[in-house]
């Protein structure tokens, strides 16, 4: 079985347009360890499950998290 039959992994360009985040985001991600990935024939492969909670953990958190006037003093 090759990786490209699995939809357990992704490609960081795959799960970036997939969930709308930057590549960049992932990367710092799986540098500081809450991500995991996979080495495989060269190319690194995140796991679909992993990059869903992540997204679901830090980003996608709902409009609360937003700051969308200024806070004036």
């Amino acid at each position: 079985m090759s990786v490209y039959d699995s939809k357990d992994l992704m490609s960081y360009n795959a799960a970036a347009r997939e969930f709308d985040v930057p590549v960049t985001t992932l990367k710092l991600a799986v540098a500081q360890g809450s991500l995991r990935s996979i080495n495989q024939d060269g190319a690194e492969w995140l796991f679909r499950l992993d990059v869903e909670q992540f997204v679901k953990r830090t980003i996608k958190r709902g409009a609360g998290n937003r700051v969308v006037t200024r806070i004036n003093r």
